[in-house]
């Protein structure tokens, strides 16, 4: 393959040196005195030597320059099938980068509706603790009114009793004749004798 390019390129350099010896030669050959018939020879000569050339080209660098062309072919056919694939590559990624972002949208909308699913119950359980709480410390305030009741009415006859007492030990002895004692002193003395 290597052999073939340098063929095609020394074919080229010479046949670019055989041209232009030819072009310029010519010129130079021609003589002050040349006849008309000159200038024609040296134009249909310019045409044989380009024709040498365009065949010599062709036969030389035909194969080399078909070989160099369908390897830069290949060349950028490989290059193209690459960036194709590389292009795919990108797309799937891409793809799959939505899809994550898809699936967390959707998790991160999942966590929030949890939270706040969760912060509602627990809302709920404050409420219920608080109503709970506030039920019980109403019971045990009604309970200690009640107590602080019950010993403010057995204070009151207490001392309604003890009032009562002292009012008919002051009156009793003023009030109670001997008549009264003796049946009292009976009374009891009947009472003891019952027992």
């Amino acid at each position: 393959m290597r052999h073939s390019k340098q063929i095609v390129v020394y074919g080229c350099c010479l046949s670019a040196v055989l041209m232009a010896i030819f072009i310029n030669g010519s010129d130079a050959l021609a003589a002050e005195n040349a006849e008309n018939w000159r200038s024609i020879y040296d134009l249909v000569m310019r045409w044989v030597n380009f024709a040498i050339f365009a065949i010599v080209l062709v036969k030389f660098a035909k194969a080399p320059l078909k070989d160099f062309l369908s390897d830069r072919k290949g060349q950028i056919e490989k290059k193209i099938k690459a960036s194709q694939e590389q292009k795919e590559a990108v797309a799937e990624k891409i793809a799959e980068n939505k899809k994550m972002l898809a699936d967390t949208v959707s998790r991160f909308e999942k966590i929030r509706q949890t939270i706040i699913e969760t912060g509602e119950r627990k809302k709920q359980e404050i409420i219920e603790d608080a109503q709970r709480e506030s039920k019980m410390l109403l019971e045990a305030t009604q309970h200690k009114i009640e107590h602080q009741i019950r010993e403010a009415r057995n204070a009151i006859r207490t001392e309604l009793i003890e009032s009562a007492i002292a009012l008919a030990v002051k009156r009793l002895p003023a009030e109670i004749t001997e008549a009264d004692q003796k049946k009292l002193t009976d009374l009891f003395l009947a009472g003891a004798a019952g027992r």
